[in-house]
């Protein structure tokens, strides 16, 4: 699910310029910082130029403005996703003044968008798990993966701690969660350590796309955007049962040992025990009011997140299929962790 799609009235905003190009419509926004440019199709100008009127109107809901656009309900989609990318979409549905909700209101919402985003998300990991097909090697490669976020996550909310408008109360159980959450990477090192990997080959290591693209999110949203970056943390915190019984039992059967997956087991246990699945709930509960925009906002954060987890799973069953574990041999060919690494930089000269 995009962000886009938790519109229930797509329309632009109203800083938005609009004009029209040679073959198309040029539409941009803060001074031009963010802008777009889109081809209207052969022959349907007309019908695209009714179609921007709409939805600069704002009166249309989504479903209206999906039958007035002049090509297919997939390219809709797509270009109200690049509108949204740049910032340029906002909800015009009927919103009485100042209206939202409580944190705790804001919770359950947020909880549903979950709930709604993993109905229809597919994780080819899990789905792997669950058929017996995933290898020995992709079983490792997720522990790679896991590690790198577990050993990126406290620099990744650190920008929040160095906020001073988010009040004393939230500053104070977001410090709790931080120190929680360093040195939980030491666990993973340890499963890692029992299939040869070791700590200084991590630390040279590039983790996958995807990886860095769920920790730099949550560290522009603790950098920007306080309700975002708490908002996201329940669904990367929350126990997964049925997950871990699948993964352990296929951990025994691809002969990984104990001193592999007992960490990782206890890890998942360490969040279960310390409630790390409730840390939304309790910072959300110190906002008295969550207002209707920003409550969209931190509904695509958590859409995101659940989508970059799932792009993760698929990024792993591809890299991980294909010897991905070579870059820890002398045989791999090219000089790893040269320019890109966690190593302190004094290691490096």
């Amino acid at each position: 699910m995009a962000g886009h799609e938790l519109l229930r009235r797509p329309t632009l905003r109203a800083a938005v310029e609009r004009k029209e190009t040679g073959d198309g419509v040029r539409l941009s926004y803060l001074a031009d910082r963010h802008w777009i440019e889109l081809e209207y199709l052969e022959g349907r100008t007309d019908e695209s130029r009714r179609f921007f009127d709409a939805l600069a109107a704002g009166t249309s809901s989504a479903d209206q403005l999906a039958a007035e656009f002049p090509g297919s309900r997939e390219e809709f989609g797509a270009v109200l996703a690049a509108l949204d990318e740049h910032g340029m979409l906002v909800d015009s549905a009927p919103v009485a003044p100042a209206s939202g909700t409580t944190g705790v209101g804001a919770y359950a919402h947020l909880k549903r968008a979950a709930d709604t985003a993993r109905a229809t998300i597919n994780s080819p990991f899990t789905d792997a798990l669950e058929a017996g097909t995933v290898s020995r090697d992709q079983i490792i490669g997720y522990a790679i993966e896991y590690w790198h976020v577990t050993h990126l996550c406290p620099r990744a909310l650190a920008p929040l701690l160095a906020r001073d408008d988010i009040g004393i109360e939230v500053w104070q159980q977001f410090m709790a969660f931080y120190q929680a959450e360093r040195n939980h990477d030491r666990m993973l090192e340890k499963s890692l350590k029992a299939v040869g990997i070791t700590r200084e080959q991590l630390l040279q290591m590039q983790p996958l796309p995807a990886t860095m693209s769920i920790m730099a999110s949550m560290g522009v949203h603790a950098y920007q955007f306080p309700l975002g970056i708490i908002s996201t943390l329940f669904p990367m915190e929350e126990p997964e049962p049925d997950f871990l019984d699948l993964f352990l039992a296929r951990c025994r059967e691809n002969d990984l040992s104990e001193e592999f997956f007992k960490p990782i087991a206890a890890h998942s246990g360490v969040n279960e025990d310390e409630e790390h699945e409730a840390v939304s709930l309790d910072l959300l509960a110190e906002f008295s009011f969550v207002g209707h925009e920003e409550l969209n906002e931190c509904a695509k954060a958590v859409v995101d997140i659940i989508e970059h987890r799932a792009r993760l799973d698929g990024q792993i069953m591809s890299w991980y299929a294909d010897g991905g574990l070579r870059i820890f041999t002398d045989s791999y060919p090219v000089a790893t962790g040269k320019a890109l690494t966690c190593l302190p930089l004094a290691a490096l000269l």
